[in-house]
């Protein structure tokens, strides 16, 4: 049971009246034992001083520890375990990532683990840089479209504006279908009934084969700030007898090692280890 900074003031404060009664007391009725007491009086004044000299360099600890300690916790709702699930096929992910934010300084040698019915999936981790790149972002009909008009700017060697309803006939867009992504693109500019490559449109189009997801068994480090993605491979697991349960280790600067647990019912806490 933790004891408040109150309650141990109190504490000391008894002792003292204690040893001061003792005092009165030797004094007044056993004069003879008055240079035995003060040879334990001194011994107790340096307890006490040793006592004072320890609890302030803990104090001091307790400081350090909370101006480098990190803090990382999963953002994100979860109404089930089982909606938990992924796929990664030739760096295609299908499933929506775990995302956990680092809130509190620098945080080091992440990984962790996850557990469900009883298996135990390892974390591979993956931040928004090496992940992701601008066009893994993009959505079916951005890529169809910046497909059809850069082929026809590598043909004619010019950015010229391309007819919406032809092009989309040629790309198979139906009636009805929802366009509104390419009104707010920024790789695409719409005038009109037309439609042509914005520069950063041809840029990216320009630029190499898209980076692929790349995720890594345990992350170097995050800063305050940021955040990381995490998912498993759903065929590789351990068996285990623990109840559901997603835990994340990981270490501050100085390589003290703290904890992050999220329950069955996915409440989360933190701690040092």
């Amino acid at each position: 049971m933790k004891i408040n900074w109150h309650i141990k003031n109190l504490n000391l404060f008894i002792l003292l009246v204690i040893v001061g009664i003792i005092i009165v007391v030797v004094i007044f009725y056993y004069p003879q034992f008055l240079a035995q007491y003060n040879l334990f009086a001194l011994l107790l004044t340096l307890a006490v001083l040793v006592w004072y000299a320890y609890d302030t360099h803990r104090i001091a600890d307790q400081t350090i520890e909370s101006n480098l300690r990190p803090l990382i916790l999963r953002s994100g709702f979860i109404e089930s375990w089982n909606e938990i699930k992924f796929s990664l096929e030739k760096g295609k992910l299908e499933g929506r990532p775990l995302e956990f934010s680092i809130l509190k300084n620098i945080a080091k040698d992440i990984n962790g683990y996850i557990i469900i019915d009883n298996k135990k999936y390892r974390f591979l981790f993956a931040n928004d840089i090496s992940g992701r790149d601008a066009k893994s972002l993009l959505s079916d009909l951005e890529k169809n479209v910046l497909l059809y008009l850069y082929e026809l700017y590598k043909i004619k060697n010019s950015n010229l504006p391309r007819a919406i309803i032809a092009m989309y006939d040629s790309i198979g867009v139906k009636d009805g279908e929802y366009v509104g992504m390419i009104n707010n693109s920024k790789y695409i500019e719409v005038r009109g009934g037309d439609c042509l490559l914005t520069d950063e449109g041809i840029r990216l189009m320009d630029s190499d084969k898209p980076m692929e997801y790349r995720f890594e068994p345990n992350w170097g480090w995050m800063n305050k700030g940021t955040f990381i993605n995490a998912i498993f491979t759903s065929d590789k697991y351990e068996k285990c007898k623990d109840e559901n349960q997603i835990y994340l280790t990981y270490r501050d600067v100085e390589g003290n090692l703290y904890f992050t647990r999220e329950n069955k019912n996915f409440s989360q806490n933190s701690g040092k280890l």
